[in-house]
């Protein structure tokens, strides 16, 4: 089943929202593997997925370390739990295993879950200090200090 991005998953911080809507691109592109049954794609989809949670877990912990997120060390390690299962379905689905249904539900929970709570709730707390730093120009920073 395909999913669509709603305003409730917005955490406030366009360059985070951007990204977390690549998520849904992987579960709809998931969604259409399933109803094909083409296991090139899924590999395709758990190797792009892969890269991207890599990435994506990096610059989201280098801004809660920017931010003094109280919770970072916490959050930090829900992201090594969550790749670390995704690097374990990839492993199940390179051993032939069909993985699509439950790794469909894992990214469908991870969206419900993980960033309507958890990425809101270090959000709140970035953006705070967005507002007190100047705005854009902080964050604009923080990229150019982790990604050059």
């Amino acid at each position: 089943m395909s999913i669509t991005w709603t305003d409730d998953l917005n955490t406030g911080i366009p360059e985070i929202d951007s990204e977390n809507r690549r998520l849904v691109e992987f579960i709809n592109s998931l969604s259409e593997s399933r109803q094909t049954g083409d296991r090139t794609q899924v590999g395709m989809v758990l190797d792009q997925l892969l890269d991207f949670v890599v990435n994506h877990f990096m610059f989201e912990e280098h801004l809660m370390e920017e931010a003094n997120y109280e919770f970072r060390a916490a959050h930090e390690k829900i992201h090594e739990i969550f790749a670390k299962r995704l690097a374990a379905f990839r492993g199940r689905f390179a051993n032939g295993e069909n993985v699509c249904d439950e790794l469909h539900t894992m990214l469908t929970n991870w969206m419900e879950i993980h960033i309507k709570q958890e990425d809101k709730a270090y959000a709140a707390s970035v953006q705070k200090v967005i507002e007190d730093e100047g705005g854009q120009t902080w964050m604009t920073g923080v990229m150019k200090r982790l990604f050059g």
